[in-house]
């Protein structure tokens, strides 16, 4: 891994000459990083899946996703679930588990495994939001602003409570790689959380209520604050691990804690400055960057191997319906209109996580099963670059003609109240 690691770096290094430009062509950083991976891909020969199944590949992906989940559970501005917590806990509490349940029924009859628990795992794998590769939808003035915003609330917890979830898909398939006891998996996954939790949410809010006692006295100051923000992530997860609890799960909730303990517990409001977490989100960035050229090189492989019709099929239908109609249901009873609901649906964009959760779910299967779940986490996330990067901002801009160039602005209050008879 460490030559595919220097590389990224140096891909990455010569997209941050040209970030602007390529910007203005609607492309990302991650997708140069992409194409930066493809070539890699190409280059690196056929040993690069062995390079893929090691304990130190995803000791590595495992940090970078607890790096990251701490930057989503730190970056939600104005407060828990930023004052959408109808619509955004409809989507979270209701609409979710629908989508597993959904995305796990399709898997059953389309996947080419006998494995249930590699059919859930792989539904875990391919239904997280991000919206790295398609940044430009939240700030697309052709969606509606509350949708934007919902949408925004939602990615920034979503992969965290799907952390817990994909740990549990894990421990399903046990040793064999391919499907192990439920009740093993029960009886594992309960020590693994509870230290999760007492570490995660322990340390984060020691540490901020640390520093912001610390702040007031004049001990710390913003350059010093701004290490620990890097540095609690990581801590939380090196000592998780080291006490048989899940990791990057600690690291997300390492992240709500610090942020309520550096607010106060009291009622204060106060805002923290960005700048605070400026250190830990550049990390963060640079971690999904390396993950995204590794998806590059693991695209190539893919197609390699070859792709099944089947797997097609069903990542279309992840992409689509099965993710719309429990958006559909959960917003059953609330002012949000049909367009609006219908875009909370489709707008869906699936990214680093999922690759990080793919990766981690390639070390844990064996065989034909390995091959299956990186396959359709690459289907999956190619058909997101093209529904999420072309057609979904066509499709909104047609919309909003059609709406006579107005875009639907439905507060936050209205979509929590009944919808008229």
């Amino acid at each position: 891994m460490l030559p595919l690691i220097v590389a990224s770096l140096a891909v990455m290094l010569a997209w941050t000459f040209v970030a602007a430009r390529l910007a203005r062509w609607h492309i990302s950083g991650p997708l140069a990083m992409v194409a930066g991976g493809v070539v890699a891909g190409l280059a690196g020969g056929t040993g690069f899946a062995e390079r893929l199944d090691t304990h130190i590949a995803e000791r590595i992906v495992e940090l970078v996703l607890a790096v990251l989940l701490f930057v989503d559970a730190t970056v939600i501005r104005d407060g828990f679930l930023a004052g959408e917590r109808g619509a955004v806990g409809r989507l979270l509490f209701i609409a979710l588990p629908l989508m597993v349940a959904a995305a796990f029924g399709a898997g059953l009859p389309l996947l080419p495994t006998p494995s249930w628990a590699v059919v859930f795992v792989i539904a875990c794998v391919v239904l997280p939001l991000d919206f790295a590769t398609a940044p430009h939808l939240l700030k697309d003035r052709d969606l509606p602003l509350w949708v934007r915003h919902v949408l925004a609330v939602e990615s920034g917890y979503n992969d965290g409570l799907f952390s817990p979830a994909f740990a549990f898909a894990i421990l399903l398939i046990g040793e064999s790689g391919h499907g192990g006891s439920p009740e093993d998996a029960v009886q594992q996954a309960f020590p693994a959380a509870a230290y999760a939790v007492l570490v995660g949410v322990g340390f984060g809010t020691v540490t901020g209520a640390v520093l912001r006692r610390s702040e007031r006295a004049r001990w710390s100051n913003a350059e010093s604050v701004g290490v620990a923000a890097l540095l609690l992530p990581v801590v939380t997860y090196s000592i998780a691990l080291s006490v048989g609890g899940n990791g990057f799960v600690a690291a997300f909730l390492a992240g709500i804690a610090y942020k309520r303990a550096r607010i106060g517990f009291r009622g204060e409001r106060s805002p923290l400055p960005e700048a605070e977490f400026a250190n830990v989100e550049a990390l963060g960035t640079v971690a999904s960057l390396i993950v995204w050229f590794v998806f590059g090189a693991v695209a190539v492989l893919v197609f390699e191997v070859g792709v099944p019709g089947s797997v097609i099929l069903y990542s279309v239908l992840v992409l689509t319906v099965v993710r719309l109609v429990p958006v559909y249901v959960a917003m059953l009873g609330t002012g949000a209109t049909f367009v609006d609901r219908t875009l909370l649906g489709l707008v869906g964009p699936r990214g680093t996580t999922s690759i990080v959760f793919g990766l981690l779910a390639y070390n844990a299967t064996r065989d034909e099963d390995a091959d299956l779940t990186l396959a359709t986490m690459t289907i999956v996330l190619l058909g997101s670059l093209v529904l999420h990067g072309v057609a979904v901002p066509w499709a909104a801009q047609r919309l909003r003609a059609a709406q006579g160039g107005a875009p639907s602005e439905v507060s936050a209050t209205a979509a929590d109240e009944p919808a008229a008879p």
